[in-house]
């Protein structure tokens, strides 16, 4: 009998009843369906495209390296006491922990995770769930199930248990029916499945022998010892730093042909090229930072102003997604009757833009926003005795423009 070692992490036979042969981990554990390109799409072979993986690692590793904490409702004074966002689970470090989950989010549409209360209904661990194993169906909301979706998770052993969202951690990437969200491994196939044959076409050619210096021609007839000779009388002449611009004397007829690479197969190698790019507006990264440092200047005024604009248009709504969804499935009391909310701090990641971050903080500092102190946290510097006072400047005043007119007319006209 042949037994797989599938998606579900245990032994699986074909036979096995209770995977059926439409259930799309079956699929995918096959390499997933051809793409028009003649090549199948699964997670593992798109992996294997390195400006993708590179990608993918990337945002979940950025992702993963931003605090996430919790907070006092109507403050901003962080909640001391440990919560799950300090150690999810004991196999995993934060960073760990939240790289796989953003790693399924960018290539599979989907975070799950399965949540082990305490006595109290506290969400003490989260464990991550491969999105492979989880099938969401809408159902009609009720009060044991106000969200309207049931997962079904395929255990290790096989069998399949169903959970509402009491039990499970679901953050959808993008989603367009507010259930479950859009699998980019399904969505951009045609795409992904041209970048994987791209690499398999470009790799067959070479391992073809598309790297051939060049053919030795005569027209004399040859037994295998003297063409072997006269290959090895070849290499020893040609090969090696000493020989270059050396002159090579050819007798008996010989001839040097050197073998040039056919045009269409130079577009092939540019066709990976093109990939990069493609790849790069998936996982909605700029070019370089997948390898390609052409054109790296062609937005803003250079790296640093796409770094920024990356941080503001990509990890800021990541960032946005997973606040939200912790703070209502992961803290105590949730969204409703919880008085923390979850945050990301994405200082660190606006640090680049040195001169932008002077000019805010001395803003925020002039008009009493902030203190010197709490610019200093946000540098991740220590607080300072007597730096805790807020500023205000002495030219602002408060005045009532219905009795005091025309003071507010002398100010306007003395600014």
């Amino acid at each position: 009998m042949t037994v797989l070692r599938s998606l579900f992490g245990g032994s699986r036979s074909l036979e096995d009843p209770t995977v059926p042969l439409s259930s799309p981990s079956i699929v995918d554990w096959l390499g997933g369906e051809r793409t028009h390109a003649g090549v199948r799409v699964s997670e593992q072979r798109v992996l294997g495209i390195p400006a993708y993986y590179r990608g993918v690692s990337i945002v979940s590793g950025t992702m993963a390296g931003l605090p996430l904490k919790p907070y006092q409702r109507g403050t901003r004074t962080a909640v001391m006491q440990r919560t799950v966002l300090d150690n999810p689970n004991p196999r995993q470090t934060p960073f760990e922990f939240w790289q796989t989950m953003y790693a399924n989010a960018v290539t599979w549409g989907n975070m799950y995770g399965r949540k082990l209360r305490d006595g109290a209904d506290i969400v003490r661990q989260v464990w991550p769930l491969h999105p492979s194993r989880v099938r969401v169906e809408e159902v009609d909301p009720s009060s044991s199930n106000p969200e309207g979706k049931v997962f079904h998770v395929t255990a290790r052993d096989g069998s399949v248990k169903t959970y509402s969202a009491w039990d499970i951690f679901h953050v959808p990437y993008l989603s367009i029916d507010g259930v479950a969200g859009i699998s980019p491994l399904n969505v951009f196939r045609q795409s992904l499945g041209t970048g994987i044959a791209a690499e398999e076409t470009a790799a067959r050619l070479f391992g073809a022998g598309m790297r051939i210096q060049g053919v030795l021609q005569t027209e004399q007839k040859l037994n295998n010892d003297i063409a072997d000779a006269i290959k090895a009388r070849w290499r020893q002449k040609t090969a090696g730093v000493e020989h270059t611009g050396d002159v090579v004397v050819l007798d008996k007829g010989l001839k040097f042909e050197p073998i040039m690479l056919p045009p269409q197969e130079a577009e092939l190698l540019t066709s990976r090229k093109w990939a990069v790019t493609d790849i790069s507006r998936m996982v909605g990264l700029p070019p370089f930072m997948l390898g390609d440092m052409e054109k790296t200047t062609s937005w803003g005024t250079g790296i640093e102003q796409q770094v920024l604009g990356v941080v503001k248009f990509g990890f800021k709504q990541l960032a946005d997604l997973v606040e939200q969804r912790a703070t209502r499935e992961l803290l105590p009391g949730g969204w409703t009757s919880g008085s923390w909310f979850a945050e990301y701090s994405l200082e660190g990641l606006l640090r680049g833009d040195s001169r932008a971050r002077a000019e805010f903080y001395r803003t925020m500092v002039m008009i009493g926003a902030l203190s010197l102190n709490e610019v200093r946290v946000l540098e991740n510097e220590e607080p300072v005795d007597g730096l805790d006072v807020y500023l205000l400047p002495k030219n602002m005043t408060v005045f009532d423009p219905a009795t005091d007119k025309a003071g507010a007319i002398a100010a306007a006209l003395a600014a």
